[in-house]
């Protein structure tokens, strides 16, 4: 069932944000580098989830669950916005908001969102950077405090020295 959900997501990716293999050749060498390089990120993605909920217990507030799905949602939304040079909930062209369908088609309900950040510069100060430019934002801290979410999860790409990061939050899970 688990590799059916990952299936489809990846099905509903490729539909939903227009992703074709012709739209990777301009990014890495082929859709693999892309699908390396965002596994070879995944401490980095689960240290700014851990750092985002250290400053949600600071204020009394309940840690977000980490989620590998909203990882994966979030991981396509990054890669989505590389590969198509855009910023943002909807990329050129696209009808509908990809984050909300491809978390809908992986189960979860009620309230969802998503944060995106790009960031140019070396990774190492990847993390400090998108949470301080998050929290000085009323509007990105107020989603990151809000807590009728629950779940997170956290996919980041780059190319050296451009990174984007994508923050999926939801309210109810699977």
């Amino acid at each position: 069932m688990r590799q059916a959900g990952i299936a489809l997501l990846l099905m509903l990716a490729l539909a939903g944000c227009n992703l074709r293999s012709a739209d990777v050749s301009g990014v890495g060498s082929a859709e693999g580098d892309l699908a390396a390089t965002r596994e070879s990120l995944i401490p980095l993605a689960e240290t700014l989830l851990v750092r985002i909920n250290h400053d949600r217990d600071v204020l009394g507030l309940p840690a977000f669950t980490p989620s590998e799905a909203l990882d994966q949602v979030a991981g396509l939304r990054a890669e989505d916005m590389l590969i198509r040079g855009y910023l943002g909930p909807a990329g050129p062209g696209d009808e509908s908001v990809a984050a909300q369908d491809l978390m809908g088609a992986a189960g979860y309900r009620g309230r969802v969102g998503e944060l995106i950040y790009e960031y140019v510069g070396q990774p190492e100060s990847l993390v400090d950077s998108t949470v301080t430019q998050w929290m000085a934002s009323e509007a990105h801290r107020a989603l990151l405090l809000e807590t009728v979410y629950a779940y997170a999860g956290v996919g980041l790409i780059g190319d050296g020295e451009r990174w984007i990061v994508a923050l999926e939050f939801a309210e109810q899970g699977p």
